[in-house]
């Protein structure tokens, strides 16, 4: 059997070349996907400042595989005694790592005790002794002696360098060393304690006694290269950030590959109608043709999946540099490789493709000999019963997904709902292709009948292959679909976060600190400038709600900030739609309506979370707020998320002024706290904007893969559905119609197709749109940029005329009677 259909292929190589295209390019986005995943759960930065040490201790910094805590989890303070008791520790060393800002440039402070983690070792001068000395490496291009600021949460302190040190290798953070009981000044939070071994320990096997020792400890032990984890917060962060868009990612990819390559394959095998009816003539029995079907799918996915696997691994890559240029992976994140991605790509490829060719082909193949001959020639102008019913359900599930569940239930759900309705619409649209590409005839029959022959003739053949045109318009019109949903899903939340940012923020200016965050001191020097009538330090972190799904709980981010409400008339308006934001105080809550209704809570009950630290805490809501996008979907007292925070500064201060304040003395601030910048509300605005602009970024990356595949797949095609049309176009040519008939007669049907493609993906790309409109921000009216909307539809057509058009002049090269000669 595999004889036959590798002798199959050869003769009939276009119509498996673009099964190929399909499948290679499918496999690239698979793998590439497949590759991000697996580097969400295992990969990393190899450690630095801790490269002496054996095992390092942290704080538990995740609460699944998929959910890591945004700030940096808290050791209790006995934890070092405790570690250097167990059998095989040579030495417990706790750090403390704390932000600092010098004349040039950041760095991060620590106790002298930590250098032994590296190590370093001082090449001039000594160590640190007194409250006012440090050592620094060379980075900061500072010599012995040299008397520097170095400021902490936007205050500064003088500070005179006694040591310079040098680490094993050039660090992706600087280092200032301060002495011990300066370093717990600065802060009373551990960062790690790292382990030095006795001789001959193994660290795995250490590290199992640690976790044993101290099992009513919440903590996690690293050793290797996953030490770098806990050394580097953002490397934890980006390993869940990048776990859970590829997990989301690699579902849709799996989707719309194994859609279009069933769309491919499907048009593929219904251009074979008439050797499958021969085959059908002469006694070949259905599972024969099934098994000879089968034999060329395995073959051609099979060779397509392992080809295209290769360049996914350079896909992939390439993501992780765009991911990287955004800010939400670190620049020197490094991606894990191994077989896994390319076999899962493999094994999609080809189980899709078989399947795809076992639906394609089995109407022909059970059918009766002689009424295999007749569809040959002519397609069935019904579709069947079943395809209908399925067509008819996942249209009308769809549009109860995307438009019923975001109106009954506000949350998170009814925005994966909402999303998840387009490739459910577009399912049901390509099982309803045929009837629904006649009716679009139906529409523009009078119309193209105008045009004589040529347009005649464009309409006779729409009408005839309904089947094989829709084909060719479904991937078209999944891109339209998809590239309308992207584009105006992201232009809609930002439109929504924008107002609320302009009409929420009262305060006149805005004081930021940067990652350092701001001092209190700060926060007092800002309320003695005179006329300032109001100031509101924000601590801003991401908390984890808990809810219950489908009789499971399930935790999601969600963004948070702390506030004082006594300060909140005159700074900051969240919209209150119930309860009251003066009762903020104590274990109270506040939630944004998306959050409410994600978790199911009201005014008056209570919500478990986890805080920024992974804090569990229990907390009872006292309002709930229409402005989340601007401002965070959960808002909770001040003290409450500072505690729990990395550095326990605030993030900014929202600041309202009286008439006649002084604004010079304001804006003169930064020159008393390096680091603070002042901004007036249009550039706070703008610069938030810019913010969610580099968020959305990150979605169009990893959908962007996914529309240039489809961009492939409806060029591929077009080009072979037109292609095999060269024995029609010969006919017609042999019987006296010439080559710019045929020429103009391809270009109407090419504005059938791509007019009925462009209906076709804005009209299911309008019920996602319109339910993630209602589920993100109330209101049913999504923000559709005309001029954007415009270059979908100019590009759909510049794609559907190119690559019929040129198809058709490709097919029209040789002479009309070798081509009907040929067969093909």
């Amino acid at each position: 059997m595999f004889s036959l259909a590798w002798s199959t292929i050869r003769a009939r190589r276009g119509g498996f070349i673009a099964a190929f295209i399909a499948l290679f390019f499918g496999a690239a986005v698979i793998t590439a996907s497949g590759v991000l995943l697996e580097s969400g759960l295992r990969s990393g930065i190899a450690p630095e400042r801790y490269a002496a040490a054996a095992v390092v201790v942290g704080g538990k910094q995740e609460l699944d595989g998929l959910n890591s805590f945004a700030e940096r989890a808290p050791l209790p303070a006995d934890v070092t005694d405790r570690i250097a008791r167990v059998p095989g520790v040579r030495q417990a060393v706790p750090d403390r790592s704390v932000e600092v800002l010098l004349p040039n440039g950041m760095g991060y402070a620590h106790g002298w005790s930590s250098a032994l983690l590296a190590p370093f070792t001082l090449t001039d001068g000594r160590q640190p002794a007194a409250p006012g000395e440090i050592a620094v490496d060379a980075s900061f291009g500072l010599s012995t002696g040299d008397v520097t600021r170095v400021a902490v949460g936007g205050v500064p302190a003088d500070y005179r360098v006694v040591g310079l040190v040098s680490g094993p290798q050039a660090g992706r953070q600087s280092a200032v060393f301060v002495t011990d009981d300066a370093a717990a000044r600065l802060s009373d939070r551990l960062t790690a304690v790292g382990v030095l071994a006795e001789p001959g320990v193994d660290p795995g096997e250490l590290a199992d006694r640690i976790t044993a020792a101290l099992h009513d400890v919440s903590l996690t032990t690293y050793v290797g290269r996953d030490i770098g984890d806990v050394e580097f917060l953002d490397v934890g962060q980006a390993r869940g950030f990048l776990a859970a868009i590829s997990a989301s990612l690699m579902g849709t990819v799996a989707m719309v590959v194994l859609f279009v390559v069933a769309s491919t394959l499907g048009l593929s095998i219904q251009q074979r109608r008439r050797e499958l009816a021969v085959l059908r003539a002469i006694a070949a029995t259905p599972k024969q043709i099934h098994r000879m079907i089968g034999a060329e799918l395995l073959l051609v996915s099979a060779t397509g999946a392992l080809l295209g696997s290769v360049p996914g691994f350079f896909a992939a890559g390439a993501l992780r540099d765009a991911f990287a240029a955004v800010g939400v992976l670190p620049p020197d994140f490094q991606l894990a490789f191994s077989p896994l991605p390319a076999v899962a790509a493999l094994l999609m490829c080809v189980l899709g493709g078989w399947a795809a060719g076992y639906f394609a082909a089995r109407r022909l193949a059970k059918a009766n000999p002689v009424d295999a001959m007749g569809e040959a020639a002519v397609e069935p102008a019904e579709l069947g019963a079943t395809r209908r019913a399925f067509g008819i359900g996942l249209l009308v599930f769809g549009l109860i997904v995307g438009t019923v569940v975001p109106l009954i239930g506000p949350g998170l759900a009814a925005v994966g709902g909402a999303a998840g309705s387009v490739l459910l619409l577009m399912i049901g649209t390509a099982l309803l292709g045929p009837r629904l590409m006649r009716i679009a005839v139906a529409f523009v029959a009078p119309v193209l009948n105008r045009g004589r022959i040529s347009g005649y003739l464009a309409v006779a053949n729409t009408r005839a292959n309904a089947r094989r045109l829709s084909s060719a318009v479904v991937p078209l019109a999944l891109a339209v679909a998809m590239a309308a949903v992207q584009l105006f899903s992201i232009s809609t939340t930002e439109a929504a976060a924008a107002d609320q940012v302009e009409t929420g923020v009262a305060a006149d200016f805005v004081l930021s600190g940067g990652s350092a965050g701001l001092s209190p001191e700060v926060t007092d020097a800002v309320r003695q400038v005179a006329g300032v009538q109001s100031a509101l330090p924000v601590v801003r972190t991401q908390v984890l709600l808990e809810f219950r799904m489908f009789d499971e709980i399930e935790a999601e981010g969600f963004a948070a900030q702390g506030i004082a409400p006594e300060h909140l008339g005159t700074t900051m308006d969240l919209a209150v739609e119930s309860g009251s934001m003066n009762e903020l105080h104590g274990d109270t809550i506040a939630l944004s309506t998306t959050a409410a209704g994600t978790v199911g809570a009201e005014v008056g009950e209570s919500v478990h979370l986890y805080l920024g630290d992974g804090t569990p805490k229990d907390l009872r809501v006292v309002a709930v707020y229409a402005n989340g996008l601007g401002f965070g979907d959960v808002t909770a007292p001040h003290d409450l998320l500072a505690k729990h925070t990395t550095t326990g500064f605030d993030n900014a201060i929202l600041v309202s002024l009286a008439d006649g304040a002084d604004v010079t003395a304001l804006m003169d601030l930064p020159k008393r706290f390096p680091g603070v910048t002042v901004l007036d509300r249009s550039t706070f605005a703008a610069a938030q904007q810019e913010q969610r602009a580099l968020q959305s970024a990150t979605n169009l990356i990893g959908n962007g893969l996914l529309l240039l595949y489809l961009v492939i797949a409806v060029v591929n095609t077009l080009v072979m559905a037109t292609g095999a049309r060269a024995r029609e176009f010969a006919m017609l040519r042999l019987i006296g119609t010439g080559r710019r008939h045929v020429r103009r007669m391809m270009a109407l049907e090419a504005g059938v197709l791509v007019g009925a493609a462009t209906v076709i993906g804005s009209a299911v790309a309008v019920v996602p749109l319109i339910g993630l409109s209602v589920a993100t921000t109330g209101r049913a009216l999504p923000a559709v940029d005309p001029l954007v909307y415009g270059m979908i539809v100019l590009a759909t057509a510049v794609i559907g005329f190119s690559a019929i058009v040129l198809a058709a002049r490709s097919a029209m090269r040789g002479r009309p009677v070798d081509a009907v000669g040929s067969g093909a």
